[in-house]
């Protein structure tokens, strides 16, 4: 059975093989014979004054290798292509793709254009960076030049494509993840975040790419020239979150080379993922099977929600989301009522903690403190949509909360939090504050954790480290300036989550099992809207 992302990539797949069988007599094309491919908008980096170049020529050279899998080099216009994703799906985050070839030519399509198809299905602008490579002239710095110039472009465009500078990322495979990890750790580019497969990292003997060092330190490079473009001795505490893929089987690429980033990573709390497969061996790209490694993308694409760069799905992945329950609300069948100001009693908040603007309920996160429910409820379901207006934003919604909890909080009039089972609303820029302070980001999450506070509680799996926390089972939440939704059912001592459509935590055996309904103040402003509850017998 094909893989799923080789079915996405039908056009480009049939394109190449068409290509592929015409030309089975020619072992390249020249430039006017090479393949198009269906990207939006195709910038050349430079002008040919720039480059030297004369008006007319063009040295490049393209060699089908495949399906899939075409060869480019000779590369003397650098371009970057361009794929749009519909105004509907965008979500403002862009990426830079920079194909491998050892520095001496460009994987263009398997590490390229396909690439920049999936991005772009994920709602991502996604531009495929055709750099000038092979050595000699080419040699550093003339690769990191072209990748600035393709960061700058779609920083320059953010406004005509709907972008966000601040979500600006980069994703390379092995020689082009050096590239891309060059970028990683360049203050002048300022990048975001970092995807790096198989990447060549260091151009220490022993543990680089040899190909890949000579194309582009030349023959003899200086100890310091080496130290330099050995990226994991440039990470340092403002190094963008990055995720790694390595196959251990790789014996183009050592492994040592994701492994020494992900630990200076570590060492400067710089927040990231690292995945190693059994097998896999180097140059598997965007499809080859259906191996294990070959799902790279699925956790790549959770990394990215987790992180609030793309939305999480609205229907369920048909890996990660197997077997899930999901929840569909209709507040128009009986039972349902909105909450509305009047349904709400202010705690230990300041008087301007909380306002509503027509249905949404504002809160500025100043002091930590609650806004409870006019009455006490036992069963019941409730909906809230909730959406932090910061990263890292705080805060959470408690159930059967303790009139005794109440009362202390009300009385004493200061800041504080009472008892009962916390539905926690948390932004992923949380973990990435609390791990720039050098603390521990284990024991929480930030999808929809449910806990008890000073109450007692038996959660669901999987579990905090602790044994505390019911996390949840899958990653939908979405970041800071988009609307989640929560669906609570609260139901005979046990309360269950559903985040955006789909049950990921919850917990049993609560007591007690009454009491009122809080929302949270902690910090950072957020908003809430169409607060509706049902109750149930």
């Amino acid at each position: 059975m094909p893989s799923i992302f080789q079915s996405r990539h039908v056009r480009l797949s049939f394109l190449v093989t068409i290509l592929t069988t015409s030309m089975a007599a020619a072992a390249t094309l020249r430039a006017d014979d090479m393949p198009t491919y269906p990207s939006d908008q195709t910038f050349d980096l430079w002008t040919d004054a720039q480059l030297g170049n004369t008006e007319t020529d063009n040295t490049e050279v393209y060699q089908p290798r495949g399906d899939g899998n075409g060869w480019v080099t000779k590369i003397n216009r650098p371009t970057l292509s361009v794929y749009l994703p519909s105004k509907e799906t965008n979500t403002g985050t862009s990426i830079i793709i920079c194909p491998g070839g050892g520095y001496g030519g460009l994987s263009i399509e398997k590490e390229g254009h396909a690439v920049a198809q999936w991005m772009c299905d994920l709602g991502v602008t996604a531009g495929v960076l055709k750099y000038r490579c092979s050595g000699g002239v080419n040699e550093h710095p003339v690769p990191l030049q072209d990748a600035r110039r393709a960061v700058e472009i779609m920083r320059e465009h953010a406004a005509q494509w709907g972008l966000k500078t601040d979500r600006v990322g980069i994703l390379g495979f092995s020689a082009g993840g050096h590239l891309a990890a060059s970028v990683a750790t360049d203050a002048e580019a300022d990048i975001n975040y970092a995807v790096l497969v198989y990447p060549v990292i260091s151009m220490r003997n022993g543990v680089t790419h040899n190909g890949s060092k000579k194309n582009l330190l030349g023959k003899d490079p200086s100890d310091e020239l080496v130290a330099e473009m050995s990226r994991d001795e440039q990470v340092d505490a403002e190094t963008c979150p990055t995720f790694l893929v390595h196959a251990g089987d790789d014996k183009a690429v050592p492994i040592e080379n994701s492994l020494r980033y992900y630990a200076a990573m570590q060492n400067h709390n710089v927040p990231g993922e690292l995945h190693i497969y059994d097998r896999g061996g180097h140059g598997f790209g965007m499809f080859r099977g259906d191996r294990p490694v070959d799902d790279w993308p699925i956790a790549c694409k959770a990394w990215m929600q987790i992180n609030g760069w793309i939305a999480a799905d609205e229907k369920a992945d048909a890996h990660a989301s197997a077997g899930a329950t999901r929840a569909t609300m209709d507040d128009s069948q009986p039972g349902w009522k909105p909450l509305v100001q009047d349904d709400f009693v202010h705690v230990n908040s300041n008087d301007d903690t909380w306002s509503w603007q027509g249905e949404v309920l504002h809160c500025t996160g100043r002091p930590v403190s609650v806004l409870r429910t006019a009455k006490e409820y036992r069963n019941f379901e409730l909906v809230v949509e909730w959406m932090h207006e910061k990263p890292a934003g705080n805060s959470g919604c408690f159930v059967w909360t303790t009139p005794e909890s109440i009362a202390k909080l009300t009385e004493a009039k200061k800041p504080g939090l009472p008892d009962g089972i916390e539905v926690q609303m948390l932004d992923h820029g949380y973990t990435d504050m609390i791990r720039k302070q050098g603390k521990d980001t284990s024991w929480f999450g930030t999808n929809g954790d449910v806990f008890p506070v000073r109450v007692d509680m038996t959660p669901f799996p999987p579990l905090s480290p602790d044994g505390s926390r019911s996390f949840p089972r899958q990653h939908l939440a979405k970041g800071h300036g988009q609307w989640n939704q929560y669906y609570i059912r609260a139901i005979n001592g046990e309360v269950r989550l559903w985040v955006n459509g789909e049950e990921v935590s919850g917990g049993t055996d609560i007591q007690p099992a009454e009491g009122y309904l809080c929302l949270e103040s902690e910090g950072s402003p957020i908003q809430f809207r169409k607060l509706r509850i049902r109750e149930l017998p």
